[in-house]
C-alpha cells in the first residue's frame, strides 16, 4: 500500500516514478505471498511433472483465455478518446488478432495455440466448442473483459501492462526472481510432451510480441496517466489483474497438476 499512500500524500508521481511504483507494488505482492514466484503450476509444467492429460486440459482452458482476451483489448480501444493512444493500442490488437488481416504473414495468436492442441491430439472442433473449459476458469477470463468494459480506458491499459510478458523482470532485482531450475512452458512441451517445434510457433511469436506490447502500454501510461486520481486507479487496476492471473494459475495447478 506504500505506493498508494505516496500518491495520496504527494500528489501525482512523475512518469518514471509512477512506473516504478507499479512494479514495487508487485514486489510487495510477491513478498506478501499474493503472487507465488514462480507459481507451482509453472514449475510443475517446466519439470514435466504434470501428467499428459493434465496438460491437455490446460491447453483447452487457456485457449478460452486467448480467444477472449482480444475482446478486452478491443474494449479498451473503444473506450479511449485519444487517437494517438488508440493507434498504439491498435498495433497491439492486430498483433494478437493476426497481422494477416492487414497483409502480414502471421495469423492470430490463438490460432497458433490450436497447433499445440492438434499436436497433443485435440481437434479444432473440440477446442472451439469450449465444452471442457472449467466454469471457474471461464469466470476469471470473463472478469477481465467485464473489468475493461466497466472501467476507464487507462485502467484497462494499466491492468494489461501489469501482466504483459516479462516486463516485471525489468523492474525486479534478479535475486527476487525466484527459482529458475525449470524449463519455460514451450520448451517443456517439446521435451516432456512431444510437441514439435513446428507446433510451438505461439511461444516464439508471443514472447517477442509481449515485450513490444509492454513497452506500448508503458509509453501510454507515462504520457496519459498523469493525475493523482488516475494513478491511484491504475495501481488498483494492476492489483486486480495480478489477482486474476494468480487465480487462473491456482486453478490450473489445482485441477490439472495431478491429472485427475
Amino acid at each position: 500500500m506504500a505506493e498508494l499512500e505516496a500518491i495520496h500524500a504527494e500528489g501525482a508521481l512523475a512518469p518514471d516514478e509512477f512506473i516504478a511504483a507499479i512494479w514495487n507494488a508487485r514486489r510487495d505482492y510477491v513478498k506478501a505471498g499474493r503472487i507465488k514466484q514462480p507459481h507451482p503450476w509453472r514449475v510443475a509444467v517446466g519439470t514435466g511433472s504434470v501428467p499428459r492429460e493434465g496438460v491437455v486440459e490446460y491447453i483447452k482452458n487457456r485457449y478460452y483465455f486467448l480467444v477472449n482476451i482480444n475482446r478486452k483489448d478491443a474494449q479498451v480501444i473503444a473506450n479511449c478518446p485519444f487517437p494517438e493512444a488508440r493507434r498504439l493500442l491498435l498495433k497491439k490488437y492486430i498483433d494478437e488478432e493476426g497481422r494477416d488481416i492487414v497483409g502480414g504473414r502471421l495469423g492470430s495468436h490463438y490460432d497458433m495455440w490450436l497447433k499445440i492442441a492438434e499436436a497433443l491430439g485435440v481437434s479444432r472442433a473440440t477446442m472451439n466448442s469450449f465444452s471442457d473449459v472449467l466454469p471457474v476458469y471461464r469466470f476469471t477470463v470473463d472478469a477481465v473483459f467485464e473489468f475493461a468494459k466497466s472501467r476507464s480506458w487507462l485502467e484497462g491499459v494499466a491492468a494489461t501492462y501489469a501482466t504483459e510478458g516479462g516486463m516485471w523482470k525489468r523492474y525486479t532485482p534478479k535475486e527476487e526472481h525466484g527459482r529458475e531450475d525449470f524449463l519455460d512452458e514451450g520448451e517443456a512441451l517439446k521435451r516432456f510432451y512431444g510437441v514439435s517445434d513446428s507446433a510451438l510457433e505461439f511461444y516464439h511469436v508471443h514472447s517477442d510480441a509481449n515485450d513490444d506490447h509492454g513497452e506500448i502500454n508503458e509509453q501510454i501510461l507515462k504520457k496519459f496517466c498523469t493525475t493523482k486520481a488516475m494513478q491511484r486507479s491504475a495501481l488498483e487496476a494492476a492489483r486486480f489483474r495480478w489477482d486474476n492471473q494468480e487465480t487462473r494459475h491456482d486453478i490450473a495447478y489445482r485441477y490439472f497438476a495431478s491429472g485427475n
